[in-house]
């Protein structure tokens, strides 16, 4: 019993959908139970991840700051240094007249300590431009005879005593350098330079490797050009920074309380300028280790609302369960009772609802089915009486058409006499109209038929207009609905060209389009004013046939072609007043 009254239940809440009792409930105890706990959470969430970021920030703004005051002052020592050398007197001689005075020694035994104490310090060439020599590693060679020599290029383009910073390879190869170039001036001419070669990658690791060294933080020095000077990674050495990832971040206008992504993980990343050569220090942060433990949070508390998600699932389903009982009796008659498929309510209400619809439904259906009735035996009378009104003998008017001829050639002596002509062609055409053939007649028949209604007009009306045809070949085959163009012939020749009182032009045009055939019948008559136009096209669009008005002719073909064929197809008409109408009739393309 327990079963069947779940199963039964459920039926009802599978066919009445969102709008079921059941459903209701549930919305309303998961507003009461999910919504604040989500709210809360979002607002936890939210908090603790702009903590979390803020910490951040902090921290890499401390590395930041470290990491870039001891490059800068290790490289300002370096400066330091090579000026010191540049500007001794005894370097000064030496590249005056070449010769390796004991001081001059003293001087380059100096150069060469010093790599020994700094790490990173890799060598320091003493360069005497007059003499085309360099000491290096305090043995003096021709410069031609070194092979690390690409700082020369460099060494050319300084024009001041403050020399330059290079990044360059050590004989094109490895390792990475940052040498500095300080020239030797004696009376304001450049007479050689002191180059001092700092490797990039053990300078990084001897002074920023312990403060940059969990996963995720990135320490780099890029110049004016943003080239690399100083990575973890040697292998980014001299490469633009947009090459490794940063494509789309702008650090001179970055914001430090947002994050960055790069390669699928967020960053807080930070910039400071250096006090050399408009060097540029980046440092990044990644978020990775905080997001993981949020990222637990977060689980955490979707767990959670989902548990009261199914908690709201079992106190709707119970309270719901509850009211079925009495809606359950109500339904069951009324869907017993229900005396047509129009006669249910809609399944998209909720239970209530339906009920109170299905009720009014059939308190409404004898009224409904008694309008119906009547409607129907009205239209059978009139039925009945066109049809005894359309039951003319043929033959009768046949025979008549027929004397009528010849008592015509007898008066004239011609066979092609107009009235005779006129006899003929009025005879072809209510043969079409009256015969039996059915309702579907070819194009090409349809034509002819027309061509003989136009051969009657125009002995009627002489030269009131000219017909231009226009017509697809391929069409002729196909099928179209009898007496389809002479009302629109006629439409135009009696409210387009009698009116204007001057010679005018029909155009009949035919052709396939698609899966449809449409006839365009335009005329250059007096046309229409907007508000007719407007008022025929609501007619053309009436669901119910419309027999009074000037334009009964083509309501007629409009409705029958919609009988035949479906609301898709029929009449459209567009006007101009004192330019012209244009009449589309739109078939489809049965053979």
């Amino acid at each position: 019993m327990i079963l069947d009254n779940i199963k039964k239940n459920w039926n009802y809440i599978k066919n009445f959908k969102m709008n079921s009792l059941f459903w209701r409930t549930f919305i309303v105890m998961s507003l009461l139970l999910i919504v604040p706990f989500v709210s809360l959470s979002i607002i936890f969430y939210a908090r603790q991840f702009n903590t979390m970021r803020n910490e951040i920030t902090s921290e890499n703004a401390v590395l930041l700051s470290s990491a870039g005051n001891i490059v800068d002052d290790t490289l300002n020592e370096c400066d330091m240094m090579s000026s010191y050398i540049a500007t001794n007197e005894n370097a000064q001689l030496f590249t005056l007249n070449g010769i390796d005075t004991e001081a001059f020694t003293s001087l380059i035994n100096l150069a060469n300590t010093l790599p020994i104490i700094y790490q990173y310090i890799d060598s320091i060439y003493v360069y005497a431009e007059d003499f085309d020599c360099v000491y290096v590693n305090g043995i003096r060679n021709p410069t031609s005879s070194i092979t690390d020599n690409n700082w020369l290029s460099d060494y050319r383009k300084i024009s001041n005593q403050k020399g330059s910073f290079v990044l360059r390879n050590k004989n094109d190869t490895y390792p990475s350098l940052i040498t500095i170039i300080k020239p030797i001036y004696v009376a304001d001419e450049k007479k050689g330079a002191v180059v001092m070669n700092i490797n990039s990658q053990t300078l990084y690791y001897s002074l920023l490797s312990k403060r940059y060294k969990q996963d995720g933080q990135e320490f780099f020095l890029i110049d004016s050009q943003n080239q690399i000077i100083l990575s973890k990674d040697i292998s980014n050495f001299k490469k633009n920074i947009s090459d490794i990832g940063f494509t789309d971040i702008d650090f001179y206008s970055k914001d430090p309380s947002d994050t960055y992504t790069m390669n699928g993980e967020n960053y807080v990343v930070l910039r400071s300028d250096s006090s050399l050569n408009k060097y540029t220090y980046i440092s990044m942060y990644s978020m990775s280790p905080y997001e993981e433990n949020l990222s637990q949070a977060k689980t955490q508390l979707l767990i959670v609302s989902l548990s009261l998600l199914l908690l709201g699932f079992a106190l709707a389903y119970v309270a719901s369960a509850n009211s079925y009982t009495p809606f359950r009796e109500i339904i069951t008659y009324l869907d017993n009772t229900s005396s047509s498929a129009d006669n249910i309510a809609p399944r998209d209400q909720n239970e209530l609802r339906y009920i109170i619809n299905s009720i009014k439904l059939h308190i409404d259906d004898k009224t409904k089915m008694e309008e119906i009735l009547k409607e129907r035996m009205n239209m059978l009378k009139k039925a009945q009486y066109d049809m005894l009104q359309t039951q003319i003998n043929p033959h009768f008017l046949y025979n008549t058409l027929e004397t009528i001829n010849w008592m015509a050639y007898d008066m004239s002596g011609d066979a092609e006499n107009p009235v005779s002509t006129a006899l003929v062609n009025l005879a072809g055409f209510f043969r079409n109209t009256i015969s039996s053939s059915g309702y579907l007649i070819s194009i090409s028949e349809e034509i002819q038929y027309t061509t003989d209604y136009l051969s009657i007009l125009q002995l009627r009306y002489g030269d009131l207009f000219d017909i231009k045809w226009n017509i697809d070949e391929s069409i002729l085959s196909f099928k179209i609905i009898k007496i389809c163009l002479q009302p629109v012939i006629e439409n135009a020749v009696y409210h387009g060209f009698k009116p204007k009182n001057t010679k005018g032009t029909l155009t009949i045009s035919g052709e396939l389009d698609d899966t449809n055939i449409i006839f365009t019948m335009s005329d250059d008559g007096v046309g229409m004013y907007t508000d007719t136009l407007s008022s025929l096209n609501t007619l053309l669009h009436e669901s119910v046939y419309n027999d009074s008005g000037s334009h009964i002719g083509l309501a007629n073909v409009n409705k029958r072609i919609k009988i035949i064929f479906g609301e898709a197809y029929g009449l459209s008409v567009d006007s101009r007043k004192n330019v012209g109408t244009t009449v589309k009739i739109t078939i489809p393309a049965v053979e």
